[in-house]
């Protein structure tokens, strides 16, 4: 198993996502190009947060194509719950954080599928979760 940094696999997979189903979406695309540049250099959220309400926002995007639409809404309720609560959790790793907001999106009651919840989580924490879009 390969070292993963779950925030940015569930990024980079949210953008990989949208530019395989909307490539017209550009803006998006990009938005979320910055939001990994972001943590990867500097652990902010904060951009990445502003993506979410208010008309046009990163929950009006049109729907993805087969599974891609259930993963892509799994990994926003992920990176959405690990953004907001990331700084206000004192003497708690990142890593911990996100593996903790990534547990309870998988078992969450509103998710009825919980073989494909298990799987993208098993995916994301072994950090092969883009490689494994298009057979989930």
């Amino acid at each position: 198993m390969k070292q993963t940094d779950i925030y940015t696999e569930a990024l980079t997979c949210l953008r990989s996502i949208l530019l395989a189903d909307h490539p017209e979406f550009q803006n998006w695309i990009d938005w979320l190009e910055r939001d990994i540049e972001d943590w990867t250099q500097r652990r902010e959220v904060a951009h990445h947060l502003r993506a979410y309400g208010g008309m046009g926002s990163f929950n009006d995007l049109p729907s993805m194509r087969g599974n891609h639409d259930y993963i892509f809404g799994f990994l926003k309720s992920v990176c959405y719950t690990f953004g907001h609560l990331y700084g206000k959790r004192e003497g708690i790793s990142p890593e911990a954080l996100m593996e903790e907001c990534l547990h309870d999106v998988e078992q969450a009651a509103y998710h009825p599928h919980k073989p494909l919840n298990r799987a993208i989580a098993q995916h994301l924490m072994q950090g092969d979760l883009q490689e494994n879009l298009d057979r989930l």
